[in-house]
């Protein structure tokens, strides 16, 4: 087996260079000739540094675990690939974890957590009892934070722009003319929930609008969720000319249950959502959304937990990149005329 060593005396360094060129040190003094002399001479070598052995040295396992609440949502895929990439930075590998009750997932990442076996966690908040558990456990043992929603007594929140985004979407459908605008929320109560919230709020007051309660809806963040939510507007509100949808999966369980009843999109109605993923563009209608920094999220996160201290209370905002309207076909102007019946369909 290559050691550093061997590495070293090849390159004519010490160890140590070896060592900080392989952990991208970027305070290590050394010219662009040496790292790159450093880095030739380990692919030729093919040299693999020894886990198992550093681990023992430095009583740290290399593993970050990124836990979320159902790993088949599409969203999490950029802030995987965020999470991933600051983790390859830190020197360290991903474990990616689901929370979810049904799963059973919470009560073998408590046994990770009391083994030693995490160098830190960052958890996605959803407001379960599993992930309160696995929250107030890990935050004893490893460094952890916490994505999107707050745990109460628990550590450091990072969150995406939510009031922000929401508040973009909200005018976006205003500019359009529309004046009745209801919302499909996430679950009541969760921290990112209770800022889109605000955000579709505060935009149609600032237009001199009083949102009814009959506007809004709460609901699981689902496709199912989205349809039940929208059923639910149109019966209680059948005079809206648009929905702003608090995340993709309740936009398309909308659009599903809108078209069902007969109305037309955006003729007759028009729907927003936050979040925008890949297969957004292939609907029918293509469905306007507002891009989010999923991917910053992810790596700010891992970026927190990979300093190695405990993370001080408070909340990280996302703020750069800002939130991105990304308007498609699901979005026209307020219909003028008398909209054709939004009654329950048999």
């Amino acid at each position: 087996m290559v050691t550093l060593v061997q590495i070293a005396e090849k390159a004519g360094v010490s160890p140590a260079v070896v060592s900080r060129v392989l952990n991208r040190d970027e305070t290590l003094r050394v010219s662009k000739e040496t790292r790159a002399r450093v880095l030739r001479i380990v692919e030729e070598m093919d040299y693999s540094p020894n886990i198992a052995a550093r681990s023992l040295r430095s009583s740290k396992s290399g593993l970050i675990a990124l836990v979320v609440h159902d790993v088949s949502n599409p969203v999490y895929s950029e802030i995987v690939r965020g999470a991933q990439q600051a983790a390859a930075q830190a020197n360290k590998a991903l474990l990616l974890g689901d929370v979810s009750e049904e799963h059973g997932g919470a009560e073998h990442l408590v046994e990770l957590v009391n083994g030693g076996g995490l160098d830190g966690m960052v958890l996605q908040g959803h407001g379960g009892n599993a992930e309160s558990i696995v929250a107030k456990i890990a935050k004893r043992r490893v460094p952890t934070v916490l994505l999107q929603a707050s745990i109460e007594g628990s550590t450091h929140l990072v969150s995406l722009p939510d009031e922000e985004a929401a508040g973009l979407a909200t005018r976006h459908l205003l500019d359009l003319q529309h004046r009745k605008i209801g919302c499909i929320g996430t679950r009541a109560g969760l921290t990112f929930s209770e800022a889109r919230r605000r955000g579709w709020t505060k935009a149609l007051r600032k237009a001199r609008l009083k949102p009814s309660p009959r506007w809004f809806v709460h609901q699981s963040s689902t496709i199912g969720g989205g349809a039940a939510g929208a059923r639910e507007l149109l019966d209680q509100a059948p005079g809206i000319t648009g929905i702003v949808c608090c995340n993709i999966l309740l936009a398309i369980g909308a659009l599903e249950t809108i078209k069902a009843r007969g109305l037309r999109i955006p003729d007759d109605i028009s729907i927003i959502a936050l979040h925008d993923i890949e297969f957004a563009k292939y609907l029918t209608p293509a469905l306007t959304a507002v891009v989010m920094p999923l991917f910053e999220l992810g790596a700010k996160a891992v970026e927190i937990v990979s300093k190695g201290d405990l993370p001080k209370p408070g909340q990280t905002i996302i703020g750069h990149p800002a939130p991105v309207l990304n308007v498609r076909e699901s979005t026209g102007p307020a219909p003028t005329g008398r909209r054709i019946n939004s009654s329950k369909s048999t």
